[in-house]
Parts: C-alpha cells; structure tokens; sequence
C-alpha cells in the first residue's frame, strides 16, 4: 500500500474520531455554470458555459471530514467551429446533464460555525467521489433539434468496425476544490469549482468511430443520419471521425448554499483559546 493510499485512510477514518466538532446535517443549493471538454473542446470553451443547478444534503463527520448527496441539472454544448483545428469537421452538438453524485469532502482546516471549539469559519477544501449520470446529445438541422443517439452517426452496430451503441446512462469520478465560509450560525456557503471524468468519449457523439458508409445507414432517417454524420461532406468511410484516444469530462463550477440543520448541544464551550479567524 502507497504513502497516498495510507493518508487517505487515515482522513477518512481517523480524522472523524480525533474531532470536537459536532455531527451535524445540512441541506442545500447549488447554482452556477455546466461546461464540457472532449472531442469537440481539447480545452473548455466558456462562451459554451451553460447555468447549472442542484440539491443536496451532507452529514459532517467531523471539521475535516463529510460526506454529501446531490442530484445536479446542467447543459453542455459543443462546436467544432470554436476550433481552427477541427472546424472543417463540422461537428456540432447539445445535451442535457442529468448527475446524482455522492462525495466525500476533506476540509485543509477544522471547519465549524464559531460555536464549536477549536473551529475556524472559514477553510479550502477538496473532493471526490462517484456519479452517476445520464446524457442526451442532440443536433440541429433545418432549425430542428434530434437525439444523435439514435441516428447511429457512427455507424454503431451496422457499419463494418463500427463501436456498439453507447449507453447514454454512465458513470463518473467527480473531483475538485474550493472555499468553505461559515457566514452564520446556520448557514455555511462554498465556492467551487468540479471536474467529472467519465469513461466514455461519446458525450458529444463524437466518439471512437470512423466515418461510416453513407449506403449502411437506416433509410427512414435519411438525410438526417447522413448529415449528422459528416456534416461538410468531407469524410471518407473508414477513416476517422472523432477521437478515440479523449474521454470526454463535464464540469460543475459555482456557489453552494446550505443551512445547518440543529442538533444535539454541543457539550463543549466556545473555546476562548481557539478563536475564529473571523472573530465573535
């Protein structure tokens, strides 16, 4: 077992225990932006930044330590003509993101409201953790918007070499960082910033694929499946059309809201040793 392996048992399991801080639940809101990077954005594109909003409640274990459940709505969008690397591709796309997350959230400081000894109200933090979500990526033609799952642009399942269909319901690793301020006594806000890492390249449905014979692809659709396909006409069959080297990630960056539902009192004072940095 590492060194990195070791130091994160020991913040799951012995920090809850070694610490004054109360067992407290919260409940809460997120709002802010969604944003993708995949095959169609090496690198996020913020002009495609979509508002974003969630729920959630956590049980905080100890000032360091707590774990959270959330469900999060977002957008993400995508177009090749962002980039003069791939606008000759054409690819262009839309999808709604639909994330039930659950995470563990380590506190760099003893975070609690100025009630709880040895508290501070304020303290960077990061998380991780595992999500599920789903996805439904969508193109327009004509001022009309389709599902590009069921397209088959790709040619998945009828196009020699083509990959399988994917699954539009996926998992991922949510990781990422921020600042705790505890702004009152039942209220904590935190600003934040997420990344998913997903196990799939198909959030923009440009995954691994070649560009796929325009003969093989279901008649009832057409023009439709052939467009979506190769938008600018360009590809050749066989050759390839995204990227199959990128997982695509989305991500979720903002402000959470939540209030510190009361319970048990605590049995320690304030301590008048350990003052918060933000005073009485």
């Amino acid at each position: 077992m590492n060194h990195s392996v070791r130091f994160f048992l020991v913040l799951i399991f012995f920090i809850p225990g070694i610490s004054n801080a109360q067992h407290l639940w919260e409940a809460g809101v997120f709002g802010g932006i969604s944003n993708y990077e995949g095959g169609l954005a090496p690198d996020p594109v913020w002009k495609e930044s979509h508002p974003a909003a969630g729920i959630f409640v956590k049980r905080n274990m100890s000032g360091y330590v707590s774990y959270s459940l959330g469900f999060n709505y977002g957008k993400i969008s995508g177009n090749d003509s962002n980039s003069t690397s791939t606008a000759p591709r054409g690819l262009s796309f839309r999808s709604n993101l639909f994330e039930l997350s659950s995470q563990i959230e380590i506190n760099f400081l003893n975070f609690g409201s100025k009630d709880i000894r040895g508290a501070l109200r304020i303290s960077p933090y990061l998380f991780t953790g595992l999500s599920l979500f789903y996805f439904d990526p969508q193109g327009e033609y004509n001022g009309k918007w389709y599902d590009l799952h069921d397209l088959l642009t790709q040619g998945q399942g009828i196009a020699p070499g083509a990959p399988q269909q994917y699954n539009r319901l996926q998992v991922a690793v949510p990781f990422g960082g921020g600042v705790k301020f505890n702004i009152s006594e039942r209220f904590n806000l935190l600003v934040l910033m997420g990344y998913r890492a997903t196990f799939t390249s198909e959030l923009d449905d440009a995954g691994p694929g070649n560009y796929p014979d325009p003969t093989l692809l279901p008649k009832r659709s057409n023009p439709v499946n052939i467009y979506f396909s190769d938008p600018t006409n360009i590809g050749i069959p066989g050759e390839q059309r995204g990227n199959p080297d990128k997982e695509d990630w989305y991500i979720f960056g903002g402000i959470s809201l939540s209030y510190i539902i009361p319970g048990p009192t605590c049995p320690y004072p304030r301590s008048t040793q350990h003052p918060s940095i933000f005073g009485e």
